[in-house]
């Protein structure tokens, strides 16, 4: 005779037992490994600053540094309260100059950003672009300016005032020269090597990396860098400007002064460079601290392909890079960005390698921070919102996964800021965009 248990036959019971605790182990497993939408909790929005001015969409970029968050576009540079999101103050460089470009050493809150020398719009006058101005984050208050030299190759040279470990690194007389980051006084001049020409800068606590155009023989106009010219890249003191080591970026292979290189990372260094010109074909290429090669990571393998307009949307420490390749698919529509992480050391993948190991669970990756051991990780899909997910860089696990409003609007870069997440837009295609809005857990 069967026993019952409130009514319920014992047996039966059992079986709901298992079937309950079943249940709720796949929604514990789904909320971990898959995170179901209806399952994730949605950030509530904390603040949201208030909407531009109707101007023409060039943004330049956008820093946290300590309380400050910073965004610079080409009319106006800004700083909010990261706490509050109130506007804290607005430099506005004179007359109708523009801002040509902008970098920061946040560790020591400056702002440095090169504008136009006579207050002139833009392309007006020679004079354009050669005036760099060093900016307190904190106050919006002007430290210091300092002349810089018209580039000779625009595309090589352009951008090349970067900021980081206590100094700002400026291209004059056609030399990389050192200035204090607060002051503005001199600092060191690099010791480049014979027969090379400086470009593009990326100056960080450990050291300041530099593209340099070296040899080449085909030099019919006289020109300061020869035609046939090899992309380097090199390393410096950041205390004394004293050259480190200086190697040819591809190698054996030789890439051409010319190509599309930037600089993903200058601690380590890592560059993201094509083989010539605007190829889609290319690699990223990594240096140990004595310079020696690591093995480079194609933009296409067997991860997918990683386009000309995705190649900065990565970040790497000391031991791994991070990329969002799309992988291949027979979907045509199918545009998705996965998450991989590439051993430095030897160029293979450790997770995210394949189409089937997708980290992101079909979502497409957007917007990518590291910081502290973790990734944070803006991702989308389509008809679903944006969602933010975080996971251990060692593993590839998701620790956290959270939903975000559907009116986000496009994002060009993610903070974290005590415990929030603060999205920045400062070169979004529409006019009236929100420069920040600040979400957090409910």
């Amino acid at each position: 005779m069967t026993t019952r248990d409130n009514e319920v036959p014992s047996g039966r019971r059992t079986r709901r037992r298992t079937l309950a605790r079943t249940g709720m182990a796949l929604v514990a497993l789904c909320l971990l490994a898959t995170g179901c939408g209806f399952w994730n909790e949605t950030m509530g929005v904390v603040w949201d600053t208030p909407a531009d001015r109707k101007a023409e969409p060039r943004g330049i970029g956008a820093w946290l540094s300590g309380d400050t968050l910073v965004r610079s576009r080409f009319d106006a540079v800004t700083g909010y309260d990261a706490a509050t999101g109130k506007r804290s103050w607005e430099y506005v460089p004179p007359g109708l100059s523009a801002v040509c470009h902008a970098t920061a050493d946040t560790a020591r809150s400056v702002l440095v950003l090169v504008r136009d020398g006579d207050g002139a719009s833009s392309p007006a006058k020679d004079t354009s672009c050669t005036t760099a101005v060093g900016i307190d984050m904190k106050s919006g208050r002007e430290l210091w300016q300092a002349a810089l030299s018209k580039p000779e190759q625009l595309r090589f040279q352009e951008s090349s005032v970067s900021a980081g470990g206590g100094v700002a690194v400026l291209l004059q007389k056609e030399e990389l020269r050192a200035v204090d980051v607060r002051t503005g006084k001199p600092r060191w001049r690099a010791a480049l090597p014979k027969d090379c020409v400086p470009g593009r800068t990326a100056a960080g606590e450990q050291q300041v990396a530099a593209l340099l155009a070296c040899g080449g023989d085909h030099n019919p106009w006289d020109e300061k860098i020869a035609e046939d010219a090899e992309l380097h890249t090199a390393a410096f003191d950041p205390a004394t400007g004293a050259l480190r080591w200086s190697v040819p970026l591809g190698g054996r292979h030789a890439i051409g002064y010319d190509a599309s290189a930037v600089f993903v990372s200058a601690d380590p260094v890592v560059v993201a460079a094509s083989e010539s010109g605007d190829s889609d074909q290319g690699a990223y290429f990594s240096f140990g601290g004595d310079g020696r090669p690591n093995p480079p990571v194609d933009f296409s393998g067997p991860y997918g392909e990683i386009t000309f307009h995705d190649r900065l949307m990565a970040a790497a420490d000391d031991r791994r890079l991070y990329v969002m390749p799309a992988p291949r698919t027979k979907r045509s529509r199918d545009t998705r960005r996965h998450l991989t992480a590439f051993d430095l050391a030897t160029g293979a993948p450790v997770w995210g390698g394949t189409p089937d190991d997708d980290r992101l669970d079909g979502d497409s990756g957007y917007r990518l921070l590291l910081q502290d051991g973790k990734l944070t990780v803006l991702t989308s899909h389509r008809g679903d919102p944006y969602r933010v997910r975080v996971l251990d860089t060692a593993t590839g696990e998701q620790r956290d996964i959270r939903d975000l409003p559907d009116d986000i609007d496009s994002v060009d870069k993610i903070f974290a800021y005590q415990g929030r997440l603060i999205v920045a837009r400062y070169d979004a295609d529409a006019t009236g965009s929100r420069p920040f809005t600040a979400y957090e857990n409910r």
